[in-house]
């Protein structure tokens, strides 16, 4: 997976960074980590808290109370972990987080989304030829993958400026989470048709997002 990260000063994007990694040394401020029932967006949320002894971490995903393990990573840091139900295919729900952090919190400095789906069983499966494309494939992909988190960057970000409850930077962060197999460019191999169209779109949508105001 490879990430980009956006940095915004209080009212237009000034930087653009990508790479394969990214530090998750995020001194005190607030996370928000979309996405963190398991996988990257749980070790993420695992990180931040872990590698740092202040600032708070809210981590959200579609059903808080089947996520075993961050609710364990809740027990562990009651008091900075802060858990939201958020469904990406659901606006309503984007705006009610955005809602809630606003009230709690007044600003983020940090937002992770770490959301994404290659395969559900018996609903989507990574195709290998063209003729396992499927509409429905492909719609739910995009859904998940390209117009949820441009959702997410959307309501979160008035919240994406120095004040509140956060800390004071200069930037505040966006880091979406990709895929080389979202390039254009280099697609050799071909196959999981639904999985690269969203990821490249996802790519575009962030160039889209790079002169949002906040």
């Amino acid at each position: 997976m490879a990430n980009s990260l956006f940095a915004f000063r209080s009212i237009r994007k000034v930087a653009f960074t990508s790479s394969a990694s990214a530090s998750v040394k995020w001194k005190g401020g607030v996370s928000l980590v979309q996405g963190a029932s398991r996988g990257i967006g749980l070790e993420f949320a695992k990180q931040l808290l872990e590698k740092n002894d202040k600032g708070c971490v809210i981590a959200t995903c579609r059903n808080p109370n089947g996520a075993t393990g961050l609710l364990d990573l809740k027990n562990r840091f009651p008091e900075r972990l802060d858990v939201l139900q958020l469904d990406l295919t659901v606006e309503s729900t984007i705006e009610a987080s955005a809602k809630s952090i606003k009230e709690k919190y007044g600003c983020l400095n940090l937002l992770i989304n770490a959301s994404g789906i290659l395969s559900i069983p018996n609903v989507l499966q990574p195709e290998t030829t063209l003729n396992k494309v499927e509409k429905s494939s492909l719609m739910l992909a995009y859904e998940v993958n390209a117009v949820g988190p441009i959702l997410v960057i959307k309501h979160m970000s008035p919240l994406l400026k120095v004040g509140g409850t956060g800390i004071e930077r200069d930037v505040a962060v966006v880091a979406n989470l990709s895929a080389r197999v979202g390039s254009i460019g280099d697609n050799r191999l071909g196959g999981w048709h639904s999985y690269r169209a969203s990821k490249a779109a996802l790519n575009q949508c962030k160039i889209l997002a790079m002169d949002f105001e906040v």
